[in-house]
């Protein structure tokens, strides 16, 4: 009953829905093309033969889900992958490999869209990526008798709460997921409460991602002025985490000569308060759009770029990780594994929680549970070159463990 609620609500309310997203792209959140897209009003051939359908919201999960395409693409060689994912930048990434899937961006979750959608794909299974629940989707996939499985699935505790609030709504819709495969055991547990049946664990397929990109030309640049520096960069990172880093890097630098810190907030739009709290705190930095690659005197820059983490991670000796320090439950520390960087984060690593006990586990990385300790762990990587290198070495060492365990049962559930 619910989901038919729903599903009329969602009809009823197309209108406002489809202006909000005309809004979104006066402000060049969107384009034309992914409006077009996501309300099914411009369509893509669909060739003949079996056809999969993946879908992935963002930069991280479509990475994993470029992946896991792979590996279905040497299990079935002759299907289709159409793959679907909601962000500009993750569109943009998939569609350099346009031709070996067909690229979209997701419909909105209407009920008429919907079913239009699944009427003219007519996907013979469809594989979600971590953490994307829509209503509608699932119940007409269910209702057109279409396998549906969550990869790499997790449920965060913040979303976990919201859908208990709406248990009336979530008892309609977990159950309609025919296969779980979920990468850490506490989201097993909820995923279970919401009502899920067939679950199972897998290892978090992030440990397959392929290396992040560098620029070349960009690393070379900063390589030739920052050879002789001590980087360190700070990731992701979330308000008063910047203020948390310029305070560490005063005490810092008072015994440590050639500190070069890099900042990379998660959310460019942010970057107005971050400067405001450099002028606060009375410390010089310059922006990477307006670095010229000519001696300066800052010992700070803030990336206000995107797509560019490989190039920064590959000039750093440490690698702080964002959201850890905020209660933002941290960001994902797989992405330094192709890096010499050492990982440090904060005492909120709450969505990683199981690759974080291994890291600790495993000497991998360290955890600082406020700024005394992360001046003090900084301090000790950057003095100890054989700790540093053996935090680094250890890293990868998991990586490579995990990463084998996690194609092994990848490439079973595909079979």
């Amino acid at each position: 009953m619910w989901i038919t609620i729903y599903r009329i609500l969602s009809n009823l309310l197309y209108l406002p829905i489809f202006i909000f997203f005309f809004l979104r792209l006066l402000l060049s959140k969107e384009t034309t093309l992914s409006i077009l897209q996501k309300f099914f009003l411009s369509k893509e051939k669909r060739p003949n033969g079996e056809l999969i359908w993946i879908n992935a919201v963002s930069i991280g999960e479509s990475k994993t889900g470029i992946m896991i395409a792979e590996e279905i693409k040497k299990v079935k060689p002759n299907c289709i992958i159409l793959f679907s994912t909601s962000t500009i930048t993750s569109y943009e990434l998939l569609y350099r490999m346009k031709s070996f899937f067909i690229v979209i961006f997701t419909p909105v979750d209407i009920s008429f869209v919907i079913k239009s959608f699944i009427k003219y794909w007519k996907p013979n299974s469809v594989i979600f990526i971590e953490s994307e629940i829509w209503p509608n989707i699932f119940s007409i996939i269910k209702n057109n008798s279409i396998k549906l499985t969550l990869l790499n699935a997790r449920i965060s505790r913040k979303s976990f709460s919201n859908w208990t609030k709406f248990n009336f709504l979530s008892k309609s819709i977990f159950p309609l997921i025919d296969n779980c495969f979920v990468q850490d055991k506490e989201s097993i547990r909820r995923f279970k409460l919401l009502g899920v049946r067939n679950l199972s664990h897998i290892e978090n397929l992030k440990f397959l991602s392929q290396k992040l990109d560098i620029d070349n030309s960009l690393f070379n640049k900063f390589e030739k002025q920052l050879k002789f520096k001590k980087v360190i960069t700070l990731f992701s990172s979330h308000k008063d985490e910047e203020k948390m880093f310029i305070e560490s890097y005063k005490i810092l630098s008072k015994k440590i000569k050639d500190l070069f810190f890099i900042i990379i907030p998660r959310h460019i739009n942010r970057l107005g308060s971050i400067t405001s709290e450099f002028k606060k705190q009375e410390v010089s930095y310059i922006l990477k759009t307006n670095y010229t690659f000519k001696s300066h005197n800052s010992n700070f820059l803030i990336v206000d770029t995107f797509g560019e983490l490989g190039v920064f991670f590959k000039l750093s000796q440490i690698a702080i990780v964002g959201g850890s320090f905020s209660k933002n439950g941290g960001h994902n520390p797989i992405e330094t594994k192709d890096f010499n960087c050492s990982l440090i984060f904060g005492p909120h690593m709450y969505n990683f929680k199981e690759i974080k006990k291994d890291i600790i586990k495993y000497q991998a990385g360290f955890e600082a549970k406020n700024k005394d300790q992360l001046i003090e762990i900084i301090s000790k990587l950057l003095k100890d070159r054989k700790l540093n290198l053996k935090t680094v070495n250890n890293f990868k060492k998991l990586c490579k463990l995990r990463s084998d365990e996690s194609i092994y049962k990848l490439r079973k559930i595909l079979k």
